[in-house]
């Protein structure tokens, strides 16, 4: 019987390519969609994990509750033990770095040295001195900056191109940074600005400065101390996974608070976090799945009332067929269920076809990418200025289910007709014809 069906697919193109066509384009356009907008929000999620969030983030609560204020009297001490810790209490994929968040006055001197500009600045301590350092890699800084270089001795620094600007700072000016160490006593010293970076967001271009892990506990007498640890994972662990990571960890949080590492204050109380629990990100995954879902129901939608309109019109000019199987002893039931089959398996070539167009598409953009040329700098969403799409399992379920349901579904309605008509009626007609 399917052999039948195949052949009659296969010879009679005008019950079969226009069907075809259309789920070919709508299964196409719907990897293509779901690709982009889960490439899109993947993106945002991993800029947003490299510059500031990580993917999981392990940071002691009474400095979290003041972030804005950035109390680094509130650092968690014991970074190698507590490091250690985490590497052997967490998921192997996750690889660990240690970071320091601080904020200061940057003070630029003139020819005599006194004040020319300053500016308060939010800085970022990482690991970056190393040219094989994970940090320096995940923020790719090689390309990030567009003039000077990378540090690669100690105190050196990294501002943001805008803040250079703001400040008329030159290659290998010296400036001074002013600000509170973690005994709350003043923190002075010298850096040589080696690099101006382009970060991609307005407001990180303006404010930011980055500088190496070990200068900065220097600077702000913080030895062995950081304010967090970022949890970095691969791209393909999805962001739903990253609970999950999450509450494995937590699970033996409780006993290692019970015997912390000596330097640990005794008000101390480190969280986890996943990225979705921070900056509102949680409801903006929220968002992006149901316009998933308003996306697959629109075209699942719109492709069943085509091929309705198809099957209609194609059940017209097969009613002689119709008729001849009945008259040979087909019941309706039997009848309609073969055209389902047909419908079926039309779905599925069609979907297949879609499969490897839209699939072809996505890998491209998944591999290239497009540029948006900086359109999203002003937008305050911590997106790439080059945009990825991302190959996944979900975008072809969600694409192949509809367009075989609608395939099925939209012949089965437009077939319907055939129990309102005669046996008699039917051959008649193939007698006319």
């Amino acid at each position: 019987m399917i052999r039948w069906l195949l052949k009659g697919i296969w010879r009679d193109k005008t019950r079969s390519l226009f069907p075809f066509l259309v789920i070919s384009v709508g299964v196409t356009l719907l990897i293509y969609l779901l690709g982009f907008m889960e490439g899109i929000f993947a993106g945002m999620l991993d800029v947003s994990a490299h510059l500031d969030t990580g993917h999981l983030r392990f940071v002691n609560k009474p400095f979290y509750d003041e972030e804005h204020l950035i109390p680094l009297d509130r650092a968690l001490g014991g970074q190698n033990e507590t490091l250690e810790w985490l590497r052997k209490n967490s998921d192997p994929r996750i690889e660990w770095s240690p970071r320091i968040r601080w904020g200061a006055i940057m003070d630029v001197p003139d020819e005599k040295g006194e004040t020319r500009s300053q500016t308060p600045v939010v800085g970022v301590a990482i690991e970056m001195l190393a040219a094989d350092s994970p940090e320096r890699i995940r923020l790719d800084l090689e390309r990030s900056v567009i003039a000077g270089r990378v540090p690669s001795g100690p105190k050196e620094m990294l501002v943001g191109y805008k803040l250079a600007e703001a400040l008329g700072l030159q290659l290998d000016d010296f400036v001074t940074l002013l600000g509170q160490n973690f005994d709350g006593g003043m923190a002075t010293d010298n850096y040589k600005v080696v690099g101006f970076v382009r970060f991609g967001l307005a407001a990180m271009d303006k404010k930011m400065a980055l500088i190496d892990l070990t200068d900065a506990q220097q600077t702000f007498y913080m030895e062995d101390m950081v304010t967090d640890f970022l949890g970095f994972l691969p791209r393909e662990v999805g962001y739903k996974e990253y609970d999950v990571l999450k509450i494995n960890i937590e699970s033996h949080l409780a006993l290692f608070k019970q015997n912390p590492p000596k330097n640990w204050a005794a008000d101390d109380d480190p969280i986890i976090l996943s990225i979705l629990d921070q900056r509102n990100l949680r409801e903006l995954a929220v968002k992006f799945e149901l316009v998933d879902e308003v996306v697959v129901g629109v075209f699942a939608l719109l492709m069943i009332l085509v091929l309705w309109n198809a099957g209609l019109l194609n059940g017209v000019h097969r009613y002689g067929e119709m008729g001849l199987l009945l008259a040979m002893g087909e019941t309706h039931k039997k009848l309609i269920g073969l055209m389902a089959l047909e419908a079926f398996m039309i779905g599925l070539i069609g979907s297949a076809a879609g499969c490897l167009i839209g699939g072809g598409l996505v890998y491209y953009l998944q591999e290239v990418g497009v540029s948006t040329h900086g359109i999203f700098e002003t937008s305050g969403l911590m997106m790439s200025d080059t945009i990825h799409a991302r190959l996944s399992t979900y975008a072809f379920v969600f694409a192949v289910i509809p367009g075989v349901t609608a395939s099925v579904v939209g012949n089965l309605i437009a077939n319907l007709a055939i129990y309102q008509r005669s046996e008699a009626n039917l051959f008649r007609e193939l007698e006319a014809g």
